[in-house]
């Protein structure tokens, strides 16, 4: 089973991802802002990160950055998710060492798909 990290600061929207994915056979571990997932990120060592960009505390960017620099999680695949839809910070935040981007609100379909591509599966476990 494939564990995911998601990291969101909306109650509701991580709620609702939380509740889909364990549906689709994920063990999902939550985090409500970026400091507690960077600290699950480096004691759980999930198989992939969603992450939202803008969030008090700690944004996404410098959680990515965190990761990045750490060689424990230097390759974990890390997924913004986020309300902007601008190419320029698409492309940004791929150069900082995303391996995607997707702008909320997010279909579970496009979810899913984003996450077997970088799990190399098929599709999610059923």
């Amino acid at each position: 089973m494939h564990k995911i990290l998601l990291i969101e600061n909306d109650s509701s929207i991580l709620a609702n991802y939380a509740r889909v994915l364990t549906l689709e056979g994920f063990e999902v571990l939550t985090a409500i802002n970026g400091l507690d997932g960077l600290r699950l990120a480096r004691t759980r060592e999930p198989d992939l990160i969603l992450c939202d960009l803008r969030m008090p505390e700690m944004d996404g960017d410098a959680v990515l950055a965190a990761l990045r620099a750490d060689p424990r999680t230097v390759r974990m695949p890390f997924i913004f998710m986020t309300a902007s839809a601008d190419h320029s910070e698409r492309a940004a935040r791929l150069a900082q060492g995303a391996n995607d981007y997707l702008v909320k609100p997010i279909e579970f379909k496009v979810l899913l798909d984003a996450i077997a591509r970088q799990l190399g599966t098929d599709g999610a476990p059923t």
